[in-house]
This record gives C-alpha cells, structure tokens and sequence, in this order.
C-alpha cells in the first residue's frame, strides 16, 4: 500500500515535472513567434546593451557629481578667500593708511616713480548705480602705485601693460619719487 502511494506521488511529480517543461517550452517558443511576427528580434541582446550602457552612464554621473562637489568646494574656498582679503583691505583703508600697489623692484641706482590712477568706468554716474563686477569701488578716488623703472616711459608703459587704458585706467599724475638719500641735481 505505501509503495502505491510512492508510486503515485512519483508520477504525479514526474507529470508535473513533464508540464511544467511543456509549458515552459510554449511559452519560450511562442514568445520567439511573437518577437519574429513583430520584427523584435534580438530585443533581449539590445536590453541587455543598455543595461551596461546604463550602469556605465551611472557611474559617470557619480564622477561627475564627485567632481562638481569638488569644483563647488573649491570655489568657496575661493569666494571665502576673496572676502577675506576685501575685509583685509576695508580695514587697512579704515585705519587710515593708504593702500600702494607697487610694480616692479626696487633696484639700485634705478629711481621710483609714484604715480595716481583712477578706473573711469567705477566713477561714472551710470555704473555707481551698480557696482562694478571686476573693478573694486576704490578706483573711483585716485589710486597711489610706485614703479621701478630706468625712465618714466618705462614706467608708464609698466603701468599701462598692468592697468591696461582699454579697461579705464588712466594716469592723472606721474612724478619721480625723491627719497631723503637721492642726490638732488643741482640746476646751472
């Protein structure tokens, strides 16, 4: 009696077994049919293309992102460093004392020009009502700038190659700088 019931449970798992393989096969064979009928042919291979063509664009991204945080963090870093030095240099023009942008170095026997310079595009009426992105408000009041140079054709070519007049530096005055060891030349 126990070996009938054996048997029977072993054909009756063989059977389903025997459908489930049946089945199986139709339902591969008619989804074939199907992708031949609608001309899909190959579907499979091309998702399995963009499936890696996906992942690598993922991973893309994470770069990219990694790199944009870091360029982000860079430039605060930058934003940061520049308010920093506009403070450093609204205390020191609060102190009182003038701001000397120098060029040049100091060289023996080669004289020292002190030249005033202004932007004529801060001091206009049509840019103070906004601020000038590139050029600091400072400019609209002469600025002091001491060159070394042989002559003050050097010196203004100097000048002029740093604070270019095509973006509104201009000269005001220019003078040598005579210091207490400069010998005066004494006129005949």
């Amino acid at each position: 009696m126990w070996q009938d019931y054996t048997n029977a449970l072993m054909t009756a798992f063989g059977l389903a077994g025997l459908g489930f393989g049946i089945g199986k096969l139709v339902i591969v064979l008619g989804e074939r049919a199907i992708e031949r009928r609608h001309g899909s042919e190959g579907v499979r291979d091309i998702i399995a293309r963009r499936a890696k063509l996906e992942t690598k664009l993922e991973a893309r991204r994470g770069d990219r992102i990694r790199e944009l945080k870091d360029l982000d963090g860079a430039a605060e870093d930058v934003l940061r460093r520049r308010k920093v030095m506009e403070r450093q240099i609204e205390e020191a023009r609060q102190s009182g004392e003038r701001l000397v942008r120098l060029i040049g170095e100091e060289v023996q026997g080669s004289p020292c020009y002190v030249a005033m310079l202004v932007n004529k595009y801060v001091g206009t009426s049509a840019v103070q009502q906004s601020q000038h992105s590139l050029v600091d408000p400072s400019w609209a009041q002469p600025q002091m700038i001491e060159v070394w140079a042989r002559s003050m054709a050097e010196a203004r070519t100097e000048i002029e190659r740093r604070y270019p007049p095509a973006f509104g530096y201009a000269v005001t005055r220019m003078q040598e700088f005579l210091s207490a060891d400069t010998p005066v030349a004494k006129a005949s």
